[in-house]
């Protein structure tokens, strides 16, 4: 056998070149077919997306459709309730008309009837303003009394306010001047400052009291001591020693003694002059009570002569005494009283 020689022919080459170029046309092949097997695919999945999403969308207007077809009936619904509803106010409005129709003669009645209302009111109103006009007059009368007389302030004032009360129930124009004259007389009425009674009674009830002990003139002492000297030291020394200055200086004296210390005077005296002061102080406190200035000062200036007449003024309780019946004799038990008459005579058809 002969051995074949490795050299390669031309036609080995080109065997060699059509089986390389097979093998490239198969490789293009097989990767052409990869590539349109991965488009397929990809197209594939495409178009299931867009198919899911068609379906989707189908189902929601499906849904919508369904939506708008309920609220049609719900609406269809409603407009039937609005018309029949429409309806019924149709007629209650054609029967409303209608009972219009039959009362469109009650304003021409009515007023008519107002017409009569007023004229048998301003008749009754007539003797109601007189009698509420003739009330007040009193009303005002009897403070103006009251004032004068007792100078009760706070009665004249209640008196007021109840006679300006009758004259406003009324709705009457020409009470409206004696109402402003009213509030101008409780204004001057309020403005006044009434006397603190109850202190001033108090004050003379303490001095009534201190009467009870204060010495008197023409008491019987255990031993005299004449006015203005000093009464003797008590036992030992300076006792013996007063003595014997009192004896030289009275070796020869002259005294003048008052009458009103000269008369000894009974207990039963004494005890008329102490009751007759107790009972002036209390005349002055019944004075001041009764807010009588004339009285009160007249009982206080003789309670005060009779205690400089008859107590032994010089003590220091007669002194407290004589000084509170001063300080009381400057203050007033009553008021000063203003002109208030401006509304009794406006109510009494007067000028003012």
């Amino acid at each position: 056998m002969s051995d074949r020689d490795p050299t390669p022919t031309p036609a080995d080459d080109a065997a060699e070149r059509r089986h390389a170029e097979r093998r490239r046309g198969e490789q293009r092949r097989l990767e052409r077919a990869l590539w349109q097997g991965a488009l397929g695919l990809l197209f594939g999945l495409i178009a299931i997306a867009v198919a899911l999403l068609a379906g989707w969308r189908v189902l929601a207007l499906e849904r919508g459709f369904e939506a708008d077809r309920s609220a049609s009936r719900l609406a269809s619904a409603d407009y039937e309730q609005l018309r029949a509803a429409l309806a019924r106010l149709e007629a209650r409005a054609a029967s409303a008309d209608a009972a219009l129709a039959a009362v469109e003669a009650l304003p021409g009645h009515l007023d008519a009837l107002d017409g009569r209302v007023a004229r048998i009111e301003s008749r009754i109103d007539a003797p109601q303003r007189a009698v509420a006009r003739v009330e007040a007059a009193h009303l005002v009368e009897l403070g103006v009394h009251r004032l004068a007389l007792e100078h009760d302030v706070r009665g004249a004032i209640v008196l007021f306010e109840a006679a300006d009360a009758r004259l406003a129930e009324l709705n009457d124009p020409a009470a409206l001047r004696i109402r402003a004259q009213l509030a101008r007389d409780l204004a001057a009425l309020r403005a006044e400052a009434e006397p603190d009674v109850a202190a001033i009674g108090a004050r003379l009830a303490a001095a009534e009291a201190a009467v009870r002990d204060l010495p008197m003139l023409g008491t019987i002492k255990n031993q005299y001591v004449p006015p203005g000297a000093t009464p003797p030291p008590e036992p030992g020394f300076a006792r013996a020693l007063w003595k014997l200055t009192t004896a030289l200086d009275d070796l020869v004296s002259v005294r003048r003694v008052s009458d009103a210390t000269v008369r000894l005077v009974s207990i039963e005296e004494m005890g008329v002059r102490r009751h007759h002061l107790e009972t002036l102080l209390f005349a002055a406190r019944l004075a001041a009570l009764r807010a009588d200035e004339a009285d009160y000062a007249a009982n206080l200036a003789a309670a005060r002569d009779w205690l400089g007449r008859y107590f032994d003024i010089k003590a220091a309780a007669a002194q407290d005494v004589d000084r509170e019946l001063a300080a009381l004799a400057t203050s007033r038990v009553s008021p000063e009283l203003p002109d208030v008459a401006g509304s009794l005579k406006l109510l009494r058809g007067k000028r003012p």
